[in-house]
């Protein structure tokens, strides 16, 4: 896990000097499909990780890669690389909050290959929460339940 997280952080890094660097740290997740009137799953809801992300800021927007890699609701290391964008409206003189979306490659959580994420943010100009939706799937005979992931991203620089 560790080769494979320093791997991603490499090619993270390398890819931009001019961006902005913010640490990831992944901590939750709910699966409202597994309350137990639909289905009974034996699903983890920690979900602690650390990732890395390089964002290209423009005026209202930004654009980012990131990797990073946690802990998965199935008691396993799940690692990704994504790319995507997020808009960003300031509230109040230190409240932001944000939409995005990212795509990239997934290995973990019921996943392993190109996968999707929908996100809102909410937080301060450097520190901000990650609520991130994904719908109930029906996939290669499999039921994936819908969940609701929250983590931080933290401006460093």
């Amino acid at each position: 896990m560790k080769i494979k997280l320093l791997a991603i952080t490499l090619a993270l890094g390398c890819s931009s000097a001019m961006a902005d660097t913010s640490v990831l740290v992944f901590g939750a997740s709910h699966h409202g499909s597994c309350d137990g009137t639909r289905y009974n799953c034996d699903l983890n809801n920690s979900n602690p990780g650390l990732g890395l992300e390089l964002a290209e800021p423009q005026v209202d927007y930004s654009l980012f890669v990131r990797g990073g890699s946690y802990r998965d609701s199935r008691r396993e290391t799940a690692y990704f690389v994504a790319g995507g964008g997020r808009k960003h409206w300031e509230i109040g003189e230190d409240i932001v909050v944000g939409a995005g979306l990212m795509v990239g490659y997934l290995n973990g959580s019921g996943m392993h290959g190109l996968a999707g994420l929908p996100f809102v943010t909410v937080g301060g100009k450097l520190l901000q929460l990650e609520i991130g939706y994904v719908p109930e799937i029906h996939w290669k005979d499999r039921m994936m339940p819908a969940t609701t992931t929250f983590n931080l991203r933290w401006q460093i620089d």
